[in-house]
C-alpha cells in the first residue's frame, strides 16, 4: 500500500521507524520474560505469583480509595464532552459507587469510528483510564490490572 491509496488513509510515511519500534517492543517483552523467569528460578512460582497478586491488590485498593474520595467531593457523577479536530465527539460519563469504591466509565454518545488513523480501540481507552487513575492516586503504584479491577467500561459498538 502506498500513502494515499485509499480515501482518508495515509498509509505510512515512516515504515522503517515503525518496524524499529516493533522490534524494540519485542526486545522489551523478551527482556521482561527473562526477568520473570529469573525471579521464578530464584524464589519459585508460588512466591512470585503471591507477590504479583499483592501488587495488583494494592493497586486496586488505591484506586478504590481514590474513587471514594472523588465521590465524596462530587455528586458521584462526572461528565465531560470534547470535540476532535475532525468533528468527532468524545462523551464520557463516570458514575462512582461510593460504597463499592468502583466506577463505570460510559462513553455513550461518542461518535462512531471514522475511516482514518485517529480511532481509539478498547485497549487504548483502558490504557488512558489506567494511566489517569494511577496519576490521580497521589502516590507511586505500578501500572497493573489491579488498577482496572474496580472499573466497568462501556464503549458503544
Amino acid at each position: 500500500m502506498l500513502p494515499g491509496d485509499f480515501a482518508r488513509c495515509s498509509g505510512t510515511h515512516n515504515l522503517h521507524g515503525h518496524l524499529a519500534d516493533l522490534r524494540a517492543l519485542v526486545v522489551a517483552n523478551q527482556k521482561g520474560i527473562h526477568l520473570v523467569q529469573e525471579l521464578i528460578s530464584s524464589y519459585g512460582l508460588e512466591v512470585v505469583q503471591a507477590y504479583m497478586a499483592h501488587i495488583q491488590h494494592h493497586a486496586e485498593v488505591a484506586v478504590r480509595n481514590l474513587l471514594r474520595k472523588v465521590s465524596m467531593t462530587t455528586d458521584g457523577v462526572l461528565r465531560e464532552s470534547d470535540k476532535m479536530d475532525y468533528g468527532s465527539v468524545i462523551n464520557l460519563r463516570v458514575e462512582i459507587d461510593l460504597k463499592e469504591g468502583s466506577a463505570t466509565f460510559d462513553f455513550e454518545g461518542t461518535s462512531p469510528m471514522v475511516i482514518n488513523k485517529l480511532n481509539a480501540p478498547k485497549a487504548i481507552n483502558k490504557s488512558a483510564i489506567i494511566y489517569c487513575l494511577k496519576c490521580m492516586v497521589g502516590y507511586d503504584i505500578p501500572l497493573n490490572q489491579g488498577c482496572l479491577a474496580p472499573i466497568h467500561l462501556l464503549i458503544p459498538k
